[in-house]
């Protein structure tokens, strides 16, 4: 391969439609790209997934291209791609404390990301989530424990590559004590290195060790490791990947369109920076303008100099290796019929749900609350969205309650017990936490009321102290269903809470 058709498999790239679009396929084609990546954009469904990654691997092997490499963000909870078999959050996994069901269902998620023709997945997320304001990690992290952290996400690492999908590790350093979401501007972790190593790098650190495939980086500058540049950008940043840890895998970076490097620097200039600096694949996303821009500028680097031949070839070898330990040389293509039959399969949906079981957490029981006492049952709305609060009263229907959902200011005093399902709000914002207490103040004073964490568990912390108070880490159908079967008494609560939060006295 010449240097361009190098730089080519450096690149991975998105689209619109659940079919190649003309712009991918000239991006393919034409432009080598080496990588494609889906999101729910893309996806229609198991079978079609299957079908558009088979006519993207024949684009490229109809153009004498190596296979493609496809990924998709699979972490579960609120970030899911491919709707099969949908998983609980990973802080539902940090509750339930078993890194045996974290890698069971690592490997399942695998088993139908791989069957659809897909090989890398940008999970797990290994951000420590310290930070109770962080605005973008939340649920997606494991808990605030890195330890915890890190032992869970070993257990998916193993199990998601064992079977035969790529596992990342991210957000490399860490992302999990920022108030800044790096999707929207540049955050900075100021921590010490002392600190650094014994919680944000921890977890990436064992990671590595336990022969994680890739690393992604974070659009974040770490004041102690490198004071001028976001780690996907920094070269000391990098090395300590590489040379301090020696990391052999694939060096991704986050989305570069993401605010946080968008806003600072022209797309072409970002991908030689980001090559140089040491990063394998170059995630660009977006307008097809920047994505050849970016490709171009890569390409112009690497024949005047600017970018060494050398960082390009070690880069393009590591790729095209993994290609070659996935064995999509010789078999790009996956079974449509495969796909359809392992995707959301009995055997997976049932260990989502013991997830989710597992992680149900009865933070404040309250006697003569919890089980729900008998009578109707009313799902009050406001403090989380519509959706989620028909979803949790069509799972106390399921559980053989019968529910009302409403707004909570119009339910009645003595007819039944109130459920008040409650999302992660804003929570830099005194106007939410005023809310809080507002709600479940009312709701307290007219009936029985059991306050359910649909999103991280920190606004339980503004809750009305009468209120019973459960947690279940996300919104999903396992999750809510595990919350109604608290709530009617069929299920018990057994997880921990994976973060802190300081309750408020009775």
């Amino acid at each position: 391969m010449n240097l361009d058709a190098l730089v080519g498999q450096l690149f991975m790239v998105d689209f619109s439609g659940p079919e190649p679009s003309a712009e991918v396929e000239r991006l393919i084609v034409d432009g080598g790209v080496g990588g494609v990546t889906l999101f729910v954009k893309n996806v229609e469904g198991p079978g079609q997934v299957a079908r558009l990654t088979n006519a993207l691997q024949s684009l490229a092997a109809d153009a004498g291209h190596p296979p493609l490499l496809v990924s998709v963000d699979q972490e579960g909870g609120p970030v899911v791609r491919l709707r099969g078999t949908w998983f609980p959050s990973a802080m539902a996994f940090g509750a339930a404390t078993d890194e045996t069901l974290a890698a069971r269902a690592a490997e399942a998620t695998a088993r139908e990301l791989r069957a659809t023709g897909i090989h890398l997945n940008f999970a797990p997320v290994l951000d420590v989530n310290s930070s109770p304001a962080n605005p973008v990690i939340g649920v997606r992290s494991y808990g605030e424990d890195p330890a915890r952290v890190a032992r869970l996400g070993v257990g998916a690492i193993a199990g998601m590559q064992s079977a035969g999908v790529l596992a990342t590790a991210k957000h490399f350093p860490g992302h999990g004590d920022t108030v800044l979401d790096s999707h929207l501007a540049l955050p900075m972790v100021s921590h010490g290195r002392d600190r650094l190593d014994a919680v944000e790098l921890l977890p990436f650190r064992e990671a590595v060790q336990a022969g994680v495939s890739a690393v992604m980086t974070a659009h974040v500058v770490y004041a102690a490791l490198d004071p001028e540049q976001p780690a996907t950008l920094s070269a000391r940043i990098i090395a300590l990947l590489r040379e301090e840890w020696g990391f052999g895998g694939l060096v991704v970076s986050d989305s570069m369109q993401m605010r946080a490097i968008a806003d600072r620097l022209a797309p072409g200039d970002a991908a030689v920076q980001a090559v140089g600096a040491g990063v394998d694949i170059v995630l660009a996303l977006g307008a097809v303008e920047t994505q050849w821009e970016a490709l171009h500028a890569v390409r112009a680097a690497a024949r005047g100099g600017r970018i060494p031949a050398g960082r390009i070839q070690e880069a393009a070898e590591r790729i095209l290796a993994a290609k070659r330990r996935l064995g999509l040389f010789d078999r790009p293509r996956v079974s449509e019929a495969d796909a359809v039959r392992l995707a959301g399969c009995p055997a997976h949906l049932a260990l989502a749900d013991r997830v989710a079981a597992a992680a149900a957490t009865l933070v404040a029981p309250r006697d003569g609350v919890v089980p729900l006492p008998p009578g109707p049952v009313y799902v009050a709305t406001g403090l989380a969205s519509r959706e989620t609060a028909d979803r949790l009263a069509g799972a106390l229907r399921a559980a053989g309650r019968p529910v009302t959902t409403a707004a909570w200011e119009a339910r009645g005093s003595g007819q039944g017990a109130i459920v008040v399902p409650i999302g992660a709000g804003t929570r830099e914002d005194p106007s939410w936490w005023d809310r809080v207490r507002e709600v479940t103040r009312a709701a307290s004073q007219r009936g029985p009321t059991v306050v359910v964490a649909t999103d991280v568990p920190y606004p339980l912390a503004a809750v009305d102290p009468a209120c019973a108070c459960l947690a279940v880490y996300g919104a999903d159908p396992p999750s809510l269903k595990a919350a109604a079967g608290v709530l009617a008494g069929t299920v018990p609560a057994r997880g921990r809470l994976p973060v802190t939060v300081p309750l408020p006295a009775d």
